[in-house]
C-alpha cells in the first residue's frame, strides 16, 4: 500500500464533511471558493487548463494575488517538481505554517499560472479539507486568493469577498464563513543561487 504523508505534525487530516460537493465541482472543470489554511482562495483542477483560465479571470493575477498550486503532501509535489532544491525540500518538511514557494516551473504546469520568471508558486496543503481534495483529486489544486477586479483587501473573513467572485464560482464550501482567518499571506520564498531569498 502506497502512503502519502504531510511531514507537518501538527496538521490532522480527517475526511471533509461537505467535500463531495467540491470534488464534484472541480472534477467537472469548475471553480470551488474555499477557506484555506490562512485565507479564502477560489481554487480548479490544476490538470484542467480551461478551469485555470476561468480561475485566472475570476481571481486576477495582481502585486498581492499570485496564483499557485496546493498540493497534498511533498510527494505529490515531487511528482510534479522532481529537481527540487534539497533546501527548499527541507524547509516544506519543517516548516509549521503556510509557506509558499516560488520554483521554476515544469513542464506540467499551466502556463498561465507561469511569471514573468518562468516560475510558479507552490505550497503544501495546511488544511485539511484542502488535503482532502487534492488526495482526491490525485493532483494539485490551482488557486487564487478570492480577489476579484480592483479589490486590494486581502479575503480573510467570508463577508470581505466581493460579489463579483461570489457569483462566478461554481460552488462555495460553508464552513469556517463566520470565522476570521490569518491576517497574512503565507511566508513567501524563492531560491537565489544557492541562498533561499524570503519575499
Amino acid at each position: 500500500m502506497n502512503l502519502r504523508t504531510n511531514y507537518t505534525p501538527s496538521v490532522q487530516h480527517q475526511h471533509p464533511v461537505r467535500g463531495t460537493e467540491a470534488l464534484t465541482t472541480l472534477s467537472a472543470g469548475g471553480l470551488v471558493l474555499l477557506p484555506t489554511a490562512n485565507l479564502w482562495q477560489v481554487v480548479a483542477d490544476a490538470s484542467r487548463r480551461t478551469a485555470v483560465s476561468s480561475l485566472l479571470e475570476t481571481c486576477p493575477m495582481t502585486r498581492r494575488n499570485h496564483p499557485e498550486l496546493i498540493f497534498a503532501d511533498r510527494e505529490a509535489l515531487l511528482d510534479w517538481f522532481p529537481n527540487l532544491h534539497p533546501k527548499i525540500d527541507t524547509l516544506l518538511i519543517y516548516h509549521g505554517r503556510a509557506l509558499t514557494v516560488s520554483l521554476p516551473a515544469s513542464q506540467k504546469v499551466p502556463m498561465a499560472m507561469v511569471d514573468h520568471r518562468d516560475e510558479v508558486n507552490i505550497r503544501l496543503a495546511m488544511d485539511s479539507f484542502c488535503y482532502r481534495l487534492c488526495e482526491d483529486l490525485e493532483g494539485p489544486l490551482a488557486a487564487a486568493f478570492a480577489m476579484g477586479h480592483g479589490q486590494t483587501l486581502l479575503p480573510t473573513r467570508f463577508g470581505q469577498i466581493n460579489s463579483d467572485v461570489l457569483y462566478r464560482v461554481d460552488y462555495t464550501v460553508t464552513r469556517r464563513q463566520k470565522e476570521t482567518l490569518g491576517s497574512r499571506p503565507a511566508v513567501h520564498v524563492r531560491m537565489d543561487g544557492e541562498e533561499l531569498q524570503f519575499l
